[in-house]
């Protein structure tokens, strides 16, 4: 083989080898921003991420039946109904942080997990 090809082969190896270096830099960044974003989702002392990032399964920041049974135990069937129907509001939009209302009290509530309550 002629020095000319050997050299136009190199050379074309070497373009896809930096191809694929450039495009592995590009999605490791994006890996990093994404990992940068779910952990600051999940530190309580993080409030720079208010809505749950997309790659964030829901489990980690939904409210599961037993924490809604919890929830709403103590209250009488249109608080229960009100206290879930603004869980699902929350939740809908993602949210990891809220405060739900009822009549005469309210509950934060924090990446589905109740996290304090009050009266009056």
């Amino acid at each position: 083989m002629e020095p000319l090809w050997t050299n136009a082969i190199d050379a074309f190896i070497a373009l896809v080898f930096a191809l694929i270096a450039i495009w592995q830099g590009i999605e490791a960044r994006k890996a990093k921003k994404m990992t940068t974003t779910v952990i600051a989702a999940l530190n309580p002392a993080d409030a720079t991420v208010t809505t749950a990032p997309e790659i964030l399964p829901g489990r980690t920041w939904k409210m599961t039946d037993e924490t809604k049974h919890w929830l709403t135990f103590d209250h009488p069937e249109n608080e229960q109904k009100m206290l879930l129907d603004q869980v699902a509001a929350a939740e809908l939009n993602r949210i990891l942080d809220y405060t739900i209302h009822f009549p005469g009290g309210y509950y934060d509530i924090s990446s589905g997990l109740i996290a304090g309550s009050g009266r009056g």
